[in-house]
């Protein structure tokens, strides 16, 4: 068994079909700093991995990935101090399009926004975009505890609305954590899940998707518990809508969990098989999964085994791999073409 894993390690080609990589991340000088200076040694839990952009490119080799959407993971940029947080915005968004600009056709750029802070976050979308030329946003599922959907971000939303903007979330330590509770185990293990499907739960609540129609949101992980909670929240709206509070009162007709599921897309990372992926599919089309390795933060030996199994599963054939690793990235950057 342990020879066999070498062998795959040191041996995968993949299955010959170019991966466009939705999840993989940067840490540029200025984060990795401010990682130090938080006064955590692990963030949310967990350690931060090494990077380096030429082997990040020798991962993408030998993994198959022609393109890495880079974008920054948790804890993301704020620190508690908005001008903080606001600079070290522009500084991240400026080496990422850095990166761009030296390996030309290998990386794009999602960029981040100083959240919770509406103008600075318009200011930096516009700068981002008018200058930067950026692919699309990265955003944390909150921000020193505020989640997305909460409407106090609406303007936000309503700028990447108008720019048409394809926003990957990413999520964070849950703004409360019980203590006492699985101690030890790393926050990403479950919490970064629940903070997933909190705050996709509240952006359909709240009818931010309904609202902000132009933004193609990207669902990390298969999209979490969401596949699971589906069920159980779309007939606890219908069946007992006056417990959900005066925000769903007489909505409840309006909120449709399986289509609002349905129209967001998902990455595939993480360890989607072999039971996470069969219960997304029975929502989900195939045309809204997107590959993904979660590069750096899963090591490349990680990264090898979970695309091992995607190549591998019964669940799909290859066309809708063909889909799943490269074409439906084209649909939402169609300008990746001319990389």
């Amino acid at each position: 068994m342990e020879n066999n894993v070498e062998n795959l390690i040191k041996n995968y080609k993949g299955n010959g079909i170019l991966k466009i990589d939705m999840h993989a991340h940067y840490l540029p000088q200025a984060y990795k700093d401010a990682l130090l200076n938080s006064g955590e040694k692990n963030p949310d839990g967990f350690p931060t991995p090494k990077w380096d952009p030429e082997v990040h490119l020798k991962t993408m080799q030998q993994l198959g990935i022609s393109r890495s959407m880079l974008s920054i993971s948790s804890p993301h940029i704020n620190f508690g101090d908005r001008n903080a947080a606001k600079i070290l915005a522009r500084k991240v968004n400026e080496d990422g399009a850095e990166l761009v600009k030296k390996y030309p056709g290998r990386f794009g750029l999602l960029a981040s926004l100083p959240l919770p802070n509406v103008e600075d976050s318009i200011e930096e979308i516009q700068y981002t975009k008018d200058i930067l030329h950026v692919d699309g946003f990265a955003l944390p599922t909150n921000t020193q505890g505020v989640y997305l959907g909460n409407p106090c971000l609406d303007l936000v939303f309503e700028e990447l609305n108008r720019h048409k903007a394809v926003v990957v979330l990413h999520p964070n330590k849950p703004s409360n954590v019980p203590e006492n509770v699985v101690e030890g185990l790393p926050i990403p293990m479950m919490e970064f899940f629940f903070d997933t499907t909190r705050t996709v739960i509240n952006m359909i609540l709240k009818g931010t998707l309904k609202k902000f129609p132009d933004i193609k949101f990207i669902i990390p992980h298969a999209g979490a518990f969401l596949p699971i909670l589906a069920d159980r929240i779309a007939s606890a709206i219908q069946m007992t809508p006056d417990s959900f509070g005066e925000n769903i009162k007489g909505e409840a007709d309006r909120i449709d969990i399986y289509d609002a599921l349905k129209n967001l897309y998902y990455d595939v990372a993480g360890v989607c098989l072999p039971r996470q992926l069969a219960d997304l599919l029975q929502i989900v089309n195939v045309e809204h999964l997107l590959y993904g390795s979660d590069y750096p933060y899963t090591s490349k030996f990680g990264c090898i085994i979970l695309a091992d199994a995607l190549d591998k599963t019964n669940l799909l054939n290859n066309e809708q791999r063909r889909a799943i690793y490269h074409d439906n990235a084209l649909k939402l950057f169609p300008h990746l073409k001319l990389g």
